[in-house]
């Protein structure tokens, strides 16, 4: 069983008993995200974001774990003597994956409304590449937001402004490591400098 297999049943049973069970709503984010979208990086982990205002995520997580028995709380391994328990999901006897549940605002999560929530399977299910390069993804991420004409930055004021605002000002930074870049992001309405290499 492949890591990227190992990867997508941990997400769906994560969702599955937090949107059944739990019935919140939820949606995946970080690398398994853009996985679903067509990046080719192996994610290493599942990140999740529930809509929730009434539950923590060692809440959330003590439901998953009630939920499966394939779950559980454990110490961290680089620090047993943390006071905090990680979500583990066993996807064989001998393997298990890391699961994060997040809420709206930690690590800067915006509250998504539930008709952006998008459901899909992967258009690269044949083509996993494992990989450990960001650029890689967010070149990836630019060429499906370029595909896809919905995905302007004007289209998005759902968006918070200071999520939007981080955008804006992070933007400019990458480009300037990544001048090739440029024309993309303007193309999706970001405002960066043109430079000769672009």
């Amino acid at each position: 069983m492949s890591d990227h297999h190992n990867i997508i049943s941990t997400a769906k049973s994560v969702v599955h008993i937090i949107s059944t069970f739990a019935r919140l709503p939820c949606c995946l984010v970080g690398s398994v995200a853009g996985s679903a979208h067509g990046i080719t990086r192996t994610p290493n982990d599942v990140d999740v974001l529930v809509l929730s205002h009434s539950k923590t995520p060692l809440e959330i997580k003590q439901l998953l774990v009630s939920g499966d028995s394939r779950f559980s709380l454990e110490k961290p391994a680089s620090n047993p003597n943390a006071t905090y328990h990680v979500l583990k999901y066993a996807v064989t006897p001998s393997k298990s994956c890391h699961v994060d549940i997040f809420l709206p605002g930690l690590i800067h999560l915006p509250e998504i409304p539930l008709e952006r929530i998008a459901h899909r399977d992967s258009p690269k299910e044949h083509a996993r590449i494992k990989q450990s390069n960001d650029v890689q993804d967010i070149r990836e991420l630019l060429e499906f937001a370029i595909r896809d004409e919905t995905l302007h930055l004007d289209e998005h004021s759902w968006l918070p402004s200071w999520f939007l605002d981080e955008a804006v000002q992070s933007v400019p930074q990458y480009v300037a490591a990544h001048p090739e870049t440029a024309p993309q992001w303007a193309q999706i309405g970001f405002t960066v400098p043109l430079t000769a290499e672009s």
